[in-house]
């Protein structure tokens, strides 16, 4: 990369763990070559990538390859047949693989009878917020709508409507078997049906690119999307980012291009992203999930999740070009804009650009790959063997989340090698090579935030289906995700006023249960509560006595698996061989059972996490943080000044509510401005040690 735009509020950050962070955050360029466009980098090895569209064509495919091709291309003749063939019209009943088969299925119908079709309404299912049901409308279904003549503040093109009111429709639900079934079928139209007219060549390869390819343009075309003259795609978004940051100085972006003066990759968060990592950044997921969608823009973003259990998002980005360098780049962006303060856990895909990228910036921190992630690339790596057998996925992820010791986990996985017959597969190989980046028995002692057996926290790419946020221009995509996010603070907010304002139905006279009811979040002392109760299930055997006491935990019906659980009466120190505090940050039900048995009635408050409770978000201080307050070092300066701007952003989001309350905040702060320069000029500003 050649340069790179930076443009962020002036505001010093305090880097406490690698000394002082300059206030601007300085960026290494990166090299491009100037002959070829940007690409992606090809994936590597070790993510054993097979691609068929890439296979030669003298190239032979034997043995269950060739079932799998012949069967595909079956299935292609067949779909053929549905589209050119007999079937020229919709019908009740007819099935497709996906709701994107079937509006192919319409669009082909559509352009044979003479109209144009569009997207409508979609259902999602209030179970797992999966779209259960898609429409298909005519291009003039609806009416056109009523605009104000005499409103002159918005400007608008003098165009006629093409909404007639037309009710022809093709609408698909989804069956229990997966296929997607028509429903509703209209086919007369209210207007006159004609040949559609073909677009031009320059009009056809517009509509074909994707809105984030015209982000990056090769070096012999014309440069009229990137940042120089006739700005394009890439400009509106810059245009709305410079609106956000006027309107919000805390809003900070930056754009990283290429010699040809194109966008690369965008990042940018708002001051409420930057607050929520001061709560809840102690575990970060960087998402790419939003790639699934092959249509989909190559999103990204910094997530974690709050006090509630509940996404948040700590920044944003467009990555157009994935290689080690722009991840590098973005997560060193991101990480000066949060003050250099490290997560405790960072968890992203199974990458070896993000991983190496990650162990550069994020010293100390602990990365994995996302399990999810890896089970679902072994749906297209181990396609084979789920389909011969169905018994393999089941016994796999037991193999993976169940075992509790490396002996455990080694004697399970050969066993099941053995069983499968997978000696020679490459992928198998692969997992195993990294088993200590993704695998839980290897990290259970840091903190991640995750409960097994709860239901799994929301991805990005189920939070874009739950908005039906689509990709119309990037512009428009980050204004419909500000209103999603803007939702998402709004459920935030309603769910601590129900923490605040309502309380949980106890199971028992415990006054361990009542404390936690009183200090958790609902969703967590559902989760304690679970433990509370599970605890009472487990024989408790002492077997070490002496300044601290070690005990066997197993369970009353099953005493083949055993967890020690060891007790310190002088400091009240415990800990579980499950781990499952420093994993989750909630007590277990073994300790829970041995507190109990020892006679401790309350939960220690070392190990009450504050991240969990119903004050995670107050502005207590630490023992640490009030001796950082005193001082007058220059590190100290940069986190006063730091801790007061989070102070005044939450200042300014309450008093720009409304005018009345507007002018009540905009008093307060002149009349403490005033007491503050009083306080500068007097003589205790001066007084030594102040």
């Amino acid at each position: 990369m050649e340069s790179i735009g930076t443009l962020n509020p002036s505001m010093e950050f305090d880097n406490s763990q690698e000394g002082e962070l300059e206030p601007l955050i300085q960026i290494q360029p990166r090299e491009c070559d100037l002959d070829q466009p940007i690409a992606v980098d090809p994936l590597h090895h070790d993510s054993i990538a097979v691609l068929l569209a890439n296979q030669p064509e003298d190239c032979p495919v034997s043995g269950e390859g060739r079932e799998l091709v012949a069967a595909a291309a079956v299935e292609m003749e067949a779909v053929a047949e549905v589209a050119c063939g007999d079937l020229h019209e919709p019908a009740m009943g007819m099935e497709f693989d996906s709701p994107d088969a079937a509006r192919a299925f319409y669009s082909g119908y559509a352009e044979r009878v003479g109209f144009r079709i569009r997207n409508s309404k979609s259902f999602t299912s209030r179970v797992d917020d999966t779209v259960i049901m898609r429409r298909f409308v005519c291009s003039k279904q609806g009416r056109p709508t009523k605009k104000d003549p005499f409103d002159l503040t918005k400007k608008r093109r003098n165009r006629t409507s093409s909404r007639e009111g037309c009710n022809a429709m093709l609408q698909v639900n989804r069956r229990e078997n997966g296929r997607w079934a028509i429903s509703r079928c209209v086919l007369d139209h209210c207007h006159p049906l004609g040949v559609i007219t073909k677009q031009s060549p320059a009009v056809q390869k517009k509509l074909a690119k994707k809105p984030w390819e015209l982000l990056v343009s090769p070096a012999t075309e014309p440069q009229q999307s990137g940042l120089g003259p006739g700005g394009g795609v890439a400009q509106s978004l810059l245009e709305y980012f410079k609106r956000m940051q006027a309107e919000n100085p805390a809003f900070f972006y930056a754009i990283q291009v290429d010699r040809n003066n194109c966008v690369s990759n965008v990042f940018w968060a708002d001051a409420r992203a930057r607050m929520a990592y001061s709560y809840f950044g102690d575990a970060v997921v960087f998402d790419m999930t939003c790639k699934k969608n092959k249509r989909m823009v190559p999103f990204a973003t910094f997530t974690g999740f709050n006090h509630h259990r509940q996404l948040i998002v700590f920044g944003c980005a467009f990555m157009t070009d994935e290689s080690e360098a722009s991840f590098t780049w973005l997560f060193e962006t991101w990480l000066g804009l949060m003050s250099g303060r490290r997560p405790v856990s960072f968890i992203t895909a199974y990458n070896e650009s993000m991983a190496v990228a990650a162990s550069k910036v994020f010293l100390n921190v602990r990365h994995r790959f996302c399990k999810r992630d890896i089970f679902g690339k072994c749906k297209d790596k181990l396609s084979g063997v789920y389909l011969i057998h169905p018994s393999f996925k089941a016994e796999f992820k037991k193999c993976v989340n169940e075992c509790e010791s490396v002996e455990e986990f080694d004697s399970c996985w050969r066993s099941l090698i053995d069983r499968y017959n997978l000696e020679d597969n490459m992928w198998m190989q692969a997992l195993y090579a990294i088993q200590q980046k993704w695998i839980p028995l290897f990290f259970r002692g840091t903190f991640f935030g995750e409960f097994f057996g709860t239901p799994k926290l929301e991805t990005m790419h189920k939070f874009f289906q739950r908005h039906s946020i689509t990709t119309t221009t990037l512009r428009d995509l980050v204004s419909q995700f500000d209103k999603a996010m803007a939702g998402q603070y709004e459920k935030e907010l309603q769910s601590d006023f129900d923490a605040n304002h309502t309380r949980p139905v106890l199971r028992t006279p415990s006054p361990m249960e009542k404390q936690a009811s009183e200090v958790y979040t609902k969703s967590i002392f559902d989760l304690f509560q679970e433990e509370f109760a599970g605890s009472s299930g487990f024989l408790k055997e002492k077997v070490a006595d002496g300044v601290e006491y070690m005990y066997r935990v197993t369970k009353i019906e099953d005493d083949s698996k055993a967890y020690m659980v060891t007790y310190n009466a002088s400091n009240k120190h415990i800990t579980c061989s499950c781990f499952m505090f420093e994993f989750s940050g909630v007590l277990c039900r073994h300790v829970l059972g041995v507190l109990i048995v020892v006679n401790v009635l309350t939960l220690p408050d070392d190990y009450i996490l504050r991240r969990w409770t119903k004050n995670a978000k107050s502005n207590g201080l630490s023992c640490e943080d009030r001796g950082l307050c005193q001082r007058n070092s220059r590190k100290a300066l940069a986190w006063r000044c730091n801790d007061l701007c989070r102070d005044a952003i939450k200042f300014a989001e309450e008093g720009a509510t409304s005018a009345v309350i507007y002018k009540v905040a905009k008093g307060a702060l002149q009349k403490a401005f005033a007491e503050v320069l009083a306080t500068k000029k007097g003589s205790f500003f001066n007084r030594p040690g102040r």
